[in-house]
């Protein structure tokens, strides 16, 4: 099971990997960067996220726990569409 602690390693290339880091903190707000495939679906992630932490940003833990959600629905969302997590990167 992926965690945020060691976020999915995706290699789209056989020259690079990364990280994927679906949701970050700027310091004023969250940030969502959805695979290229996903981009469409992002006002959906953000209504979820929006939904289950209004009022609650703010307390350190909870980015972790929304990474987690975000990194979850992103495979969910994935295999509801067909996709792998590697293609939805292409």
């Amino acid at each position: 099971m992926t965690t945020v602690d060691n976020l999915t390693k995706i290699q789209p290339r056989k020259d690079s990997s990364y990280f994927l880091t679906v949701l970050s903190d700027d310091g004023t707000t969250w940030v969502v960067s959805l695979p290229p495939k996903l981009k469409i679906y992002q006002p959906e992630l953000e209504a979820l996220l929006g939904k289950v932490f209004t009022d609650r940003r703010l307390r350190a833990e909870n980015l972790q726990l929304a990474q987690q959600l975000s990194i979850n629905w992103c495979r969910s969302k994935c295999r509801q569409v067909g996709l792998s997590i590697e293609e939805s990167w292409s």
